[in-house]
């Protein structure tokens, strides 16, 4: 089975290079992005271009059974711990408080939810030392400010909340090209009792681990 994790983050970059013992591709196939391999995993690190831009370049190059896209973000509640690993199928828009709002809550009413029907139910893991959630709740394009950390779990109740757009990600994940993937990882929350590496790291790891489950026969998805 070949799979492709698309990245435009150096420590998912770093990270999985290090971890999958994988070496950079000297024939490049594209300017846009560069390529890292071993055996049947590939890593694309893209610095400008986002995964709808450069998917087909990467299709015409590889025939990969999946493409995983992971990305990073904080919990804002008790219930997950740093490290744990969420497959979101709700994603939610961070909305601002305008000018002219009088309220005192600092968030907008939810509006411009988008989903993805890839998961037949809801469910919940405990793999080797981290939760899994699939059917989650993400918000994008938060801000890194504790401040909003409250008004953000009274107005949104996600599992995760990351400052990346995840236009480009829903794009793919809900076309019909090839099959993709999103996967969020906690590197900021409630504390974990693995400190076996930073936290990205930790993270990391356990979503390499979830792309191992994925594929399983009777796995996670």
């Amino acid at each position: 089975m070949l799979r492709i994790i698309f990245t435009k983050n150096t420590i998912i970059r770093d990270t999985c290079v290090a971890s999958l013992s994988l070496g950079r591709n000297s024939t490049e196939a594209s300017p846009d992005f560069i390529v890292y391999e071993r055996w049947d995993w590939v890593l694309i690190f893209s610095k400008e271009f986002d995964i709808d831009v450069v998917l087909p370049t990467i299709l015409d190059n590889w025939d990969p059974d999946r493409i995983y896209l992971p990305y990073l973000g904080r919990s804002v509640d008790m219930m997950h711990e740093i490290g744990d690993v969420i497959l979101p199928n709700v994603f939610i828009p961070y909305a601002p408080q305008k000018e002219t709002d009088t309220t005192e809550n600092e968030i907008t009413s939810i509006s411009g939810a988008r989903f993805l029907e890839i998961y037949d139910e809801q469910k919940d893991y405990y793999v080797e030392d981290y939760g899994l959630s699939v059917w989650g709740i993400v918000v994008e394009k938060t801000p890194n400010n504790p401040e909003l950390n409250t008004d953000l779990m009274m107005t949104y109740e996600a599992d995760i909340y990351i400052e990346d757009s995840l236009d480009a990600a829903y794009t793919v994940t809900s076309g019909d090209l090839i099959p993709a993937l999103i996967i969020c990882g906690i590197i900021d929350g409630k504390s974990s009792k693995n400190d076996s590496g930073t936290p990205e790291q930790v993270t990391i790891r356990n979503m390499l681990t979830t792309i191992r489950l994925t594929e399983e026969e009777g796995g996670v998805v």
